[in-house]
């Protein structure tokens, strides 16, 4: 009889219900499920196994938090977490936690965590999260989180619940490790798929694209495009040591998705069915060079761009004095002084000597670069006119040195359409630029 109804999988919250097509009575047969139900709980509890990540979530947009709890036949359960709310000065700390649960017999299997304990019924306590314990908020509702599970379904060896009161999901997974090893294994997933450069990801299944940002945060807020949208929708995740699980199944054409994993080349997650993926947004990251200067190996300049750096370097020299020297050739961003607009600049970093100080400056003149499809560069040289501020000023200080048309002739050799390859899809620190039409091949690193 519990092997059959192993199988049952409940919608909503929704209950055991009687009905005489069955021998037992309703209230026998949950009777029965409870204790196959614990007998897996604490089964996974024991024997040197590591008991359940408890994937956590509260009606509130929080977060997905995970607790791990390993579960006993006397009733008693050892919880513990290093989430943000816990109490006492243990916020972001290891924090262990035993008390006692219940399997209760209601209209449907209820697991019950139905004594004070440390690491759970906070989110459960109505008070405010940031005044705790202090302040009880006005509608008393606290974060919205229940110690009060309803059995909804097990997936495998997954087990599913939905919180009885405020509706939140559940899920109990075998954890594979100890839990201070998952703890420490899932930061640093976060760490990796997320961070405070790029906080923004495409959402791809086939032709259709969305986007989501908040990731860092535990938010899935997707969204038709990154900048101001007009209608963005969250939904809660918790982190795991391979990627990350929405709260709720959500869906892009057609394709539903709820967990990603990180793909075995870490160029992306893909979802559960291997039908959508999750890529961050370094390829507009590189092009728009907002917060870093990209500088070209010049081991891979062909003859021609070497050429026009000594040139640029030798016509520098004889103008002012030796000590002039080319250090770098980059990708940054300045100001065009034609349309007094911020956008990519080809620079040419020198440094000198003056006055027994060594002082730097630059030479710069504008290009355009835009993304046209994803992984896709194209390059473009400004007009004539549309020289970098930086290069204004130098040509204004010396009219015996063309510059500028050196400068031009070197942006020049750029000119195309590329393939763009990070060294890294998350956070890249080198891309290599690979002309599929016009330009040259070029690699540029994040020094």
């Amino acid at each position: 009889m519990c092997a059959a109804l192993a199988g049952i999988v409940l919608t909503g919250c929704a209950r055991f219900e009687e009905e005489d097509l069955f021998e037992e009575s309703a209230s026998m047969r949950i009777t029965h499920f409870n204790e196959d139900l614990q007998s897996r709980l604490v089964k996974q509890s024991s024997n040197g196994n590591n008991g359940w990540v408890i994937q956590y979530f509260v009606a509130s947009d929080f977060e997905g938090f995970n607790l791990f709890g390993s579960f006993y036949e006397n009733g008693k359960v050892k919880l513990a977490g290093n989430h943000r709310f816990l109490r006492g000065g243990n916020a972001g700390k290891y924090t262990e936690s035993t008390s006692f649960y219940q399997l209760l017999s209601e209209d449907g299997p209820v697991l019950a965590f139905n004594t004070w304990n440390d690491v759970l019924t906070v989110f459960v306590d109505p008070v405010d999260p940031s005044q705790a314990p202090s302040l009880l908020v006005s509608d008393g509702e606290g974060m919205h989180g229940d110690q009060n599970l309803v059995f909804q379904g097990y997936r495998g060896d997954t087990i599913m619940f939905c919180g009885e009161r405020n509706s939140a999901k559940v899920r109990l997974v075998p954890c594979d490790r100890p839990w201070q090893d998952y703890i420490k294994d899932t930061e640093g997933n976060r760490n990796y798929i997320t961070n405070t450069t790029i906080t923004s990801y495409y959402v791809v299944s086939g032709t259709d694209t969305l986007y989501f940002k908040n990731l860092r945060n535990g938010l899935f807020t997707y969204c038709e495009r990154v900048n101001d949208p007009l209608f963005p929708s969250t939904i809660n995740c918790v982190f795991t040591p391979t990627g990350f699980y929405l709260q709720r199944k959500n869906s892009i054409a057609g394709t539903s998705f709820q967990e990603f994993t990180l793909a075995e080349d870490k160029s992306c997650l893909v979802s559960e069915n291997d039908s959508v993926q999750v890529i961050p947004t370094w390829d507009t990251y590189v092009v728009n060079v907002r917060s870093t200067t990209w500088n070209f190996n010049q081991d891979g300049f062909t003859e021609e761009q070497k050429g026009l750096v000594e040139q640029l370097n030798a016509a520098l020299q004889g103008a002012f004095n030796s000590t002039f020297n080319i250090n770098s050739v980059g990708l940054g961003r300045g100001r065009n002084v034609v349309s007094a607009t911020q956008g990519p600049v080809i620079y040419f970093n020198y440094s000198y000597v003056s006055k027994g100080k060594t002082s730097r400056a630059s030479l710069g003149i504008s290009c355009s670069m835009c993304v046209p499809s994803f992984g896709v560069a194209k390059i473009e040289i400004s007009p004539d006119d549309a020289v970098d501020s930086n290069m204004k000023n130098f040509i204004d200080r010396s009219k015996t040195v063309d510059a500028e048309a050196l400068v031009r002739q070197f942006a020049a050799t750029l000119k195309g359409m590329y393939k763009m390859t990070p060294d890294n899809y998350f956070l890249p620190t080198s891309v290599r630029f690979t002309p599929t039409d016009g330009g040259s091949e070029f690699t540029i690193n994040n020094n």
